[in-house]
């Protein structure tokens, strides 16, 4: 009878045939949590100018990266009362967005609302525990009612188990998922900068610095202010909201004040585009998506505005929506609402209809750049999670 090795991961590097070791948390790291003086809204704590790094939970994010600088820096006061992590620690977030991990790349003081590592009890490859860590909590989030921690006891802690293999594999293991982290952060610096550059052909084309041209060579004529009343023709009395427990899933987009909130096995509107513009609990900051464009079959709730025109360009109308600072003409507060009529009455300034679709075809462009590149960011990140599953136990 043979004995068979079952510790092992699915995918491993060639040259790694041994079985991986089970110890507790406890067993393998000296960690703690943070600290931080009482109450946190004393501003004696903080000093902005001259004050050090203090990482809170918002100072991390989800892909694993610290912030190159904190939003808060602690004052000599309150460093004494608090925990010093040094370049190369770990920490983890305890509360709020429970299990966010990142690798300290300066040294900082930490709060009590996270979890500090900074040495270890056996040879261990930082890299390779980060992304271990990240993990565990990722499976405790799973066996969590309604997948969200609700708090992290050092009890449970301690309990962690962790499945190590020997240094020379962590090291190798570290080093992929470093470099596949590293892949995702260029191409969302890369979207970041497409999208900054979309903001900027907005600014110069809505404040019509950036002007299109005839086939000629000439400017098409001048822009001219229109109220929304006379620009768009509005169809609410063909929306319809359902109730969350009534709806039956289906193909069809199902649009609210913030776009497509479900899917649903009838629709409304088939085959006509229209201008969704958000009624209540929207966003219409400028540059916000206080708007959307619906095609093909769709269902609209009481949420949206549903709005058409027979000459004015959708695209063009809906770009110029997100631009503009609607919040002005928003009234409430429970929840906040754009009425029709101060939606109405809202003044715009037009171009003509031909340089309307030239400016709604060159920033459809952007966005569809912009879509493939989103798209080209997930598929990395459904592979970094399918290597996760697949090279840790």
């Amino acid at each position: 009878m043979t004995n068979e090795v079952v510790n092992v991961p699915e995918l491993r590097f060639t040259g790694f045939e041994d079985e991986w070791k089970k110890k507790k948390l406890d067993d393998v790291a000296n960690y703690r949590r943070g600290s931080f003086p009482q109450p946190y809204g004393n501003k004696e704590w903080y000093d902005e100018k001259n004050g050090e790094p203090f990482v809170q939970v918002v100072d991390v994010d989800k892909n694993m990266k610290l912030h190159d600088q904190t939003k808060q820096k602690i004052s000599d006061l309150a460093k004494p009362k608090s925990v010093k992590g040094f370049k190369g620690d770990i920490v983890v977030t305890l509360q709020g967005s429970i299990g966010r991990v990142a690798l300290l790349h300066y040294d900082a003081y930490i709060d009590r609302t996270l979890l500090l590592i900074d040495s270890f009890k056996i040879e261990m490859n930082k890299n390779y525990f980060k992304y271990v860590l990240y993990l565990l909590f990722l499976k405790e989030k799973e066996r969590a009612p309604g997948g969200t921690i609700k708090t992290i006891t050092k009890k449970v802690l301690s309990n962690f188990k962790i499945d190590i293999p020997n240094v020379g594999e962590q090291e190798k293991i570290g080093e992929f998922f470093s470099k596949l982290d590293r892949q995702i952060e260029l191409e969302e610096q890369k979207l970041a900068k497409l999208e900054e550059q979309k903001k900027g052909y907005m600014q110069q084309i809505f404040s019509q610095q950036l002007r299109f041209k005839d086939e000629n060579g000439d400017y098409y004529s001048e822009w001219k202010e229109k109220l929304i009343k006379d620009i768009l023709e509005f169809e609410n009395n063909r929306r319809k909201p359902i109730t969350s427990s009534l709806r039956e899933i289906g193909k069809y987009p199902y649009y609210g004040a913030t776009g497509i909130i479900d899917y649903v096995k009838d629709y409304i509107f088939d085959g006509e585009t229209r201008l969704l513009i958000g009624e209540d609990g929207a966003k219409w900051g400028a540059f916000e998506e206080s708007s959307f464009i619906a095609k093909n079959r769709y269902w609209v709730n009481n949420h949206a505005h549903v709005c058409k025109s027979k000459i004015n360009n959708l695209d063009f109308l809906n770009y110029l929506l997100n631009y503009k600072e609607l919040r002005t003409y928003v009234t409430g507060n429970a929840p906040a609402k754009l009425t029709y009529n101060n939606l109405s009455m809202i003044p715009m300034f037009l171009p003509s209809v031909y340089e309307q679709e030239k400016i709604g075809n060159f920033l459809k462009k952007i966005d569809e750049l912009i879509g493939k590149q989103n798209k080209k960011i997930n598929e990395l990140k459904i592979r970094k999670q399918g290597f996760l599953q697949k090279m840790f136990i």
